[in-house]
């Protein structure tokens, strides 16, 4: 049987776990399978730096008041800690060929504390008209992408402490409370 090749369609974290529709598809057997997981291991830094990455075209797409200055830094060159109040959650993916692109999906958190949903418009890869960094965003999407994959099918996750394993020396008077 063939490997199958695996295209993910919409990926989001949730308390550090990651939640992932992707389509894998047999070409020589002639079908495709659309698989939508909620993963219970928590997710590796990379995959989280990989979202990161996606802040600044989030707060550009939705025209927030920090889009004019990404655009004159450049979406690179722009200082991401000035985006600590945004979150991208999530991403999903549409459309094919020329008309493929992506729908960012995050937070702001305001200064009375309360949370902003941000759903950024379908934003197309290849479009002249369209975004400025659009060929950056697909680049980003494809990191996003391939930390997904190394998350579902590499075992690439996050390590959670379990416990401390500390061998107490005998002639030390240690109390040990359970907490609830």
């Amino acid at each position: 049987m063939e490997n199958a090749k695996i295209e993910i369609l919409k990926a989001s974290i949730k308390s550090d776990r990651l939640e992932v529709t992707y389509r894998e598809s047999f070409s020589e057997e002639n079908y495709s399978n659309e698989v939508s997981k909620k993963c219970s291991q928590i997710v590796h830094a990379d995959l989280k730096a990989a979202l990161e990455k996606l802040k600044p075209h989030l707060v550009a797409i939705c025209e927030q008041p920090e889009a004019d200055k990404i655009k004159i830094a450049g979406i690179y060159d722009f200082d991401i800690e000035e985006l600590d109040n945004y979150v991208v959650r999530g991403y999903s993916i549409g459309g094919a060929d020329e008309s493929a692109g992506v729908t960012i999906i995050g937070q702001k958190l305001l200064k009375t504390g309360m949370v902003l949903n941000i759903n950024a418009p379908f934003t197309k890869y290849e479009d002249e008209d369209g975004y400025d960094f659009a060929g950056a965003l697909a680049a980003d999407i494809e990191a996003c992408n391939y930390e997904v994959q190394e998350y579902l099918f590499n075992e690439k996750w996050g390590i959670k402490q379990q416990e401390f394993d500390f061998e107490i020396p005998e002639d030390v008077n240690v109390e040990i409370e359970a907490t609830v």
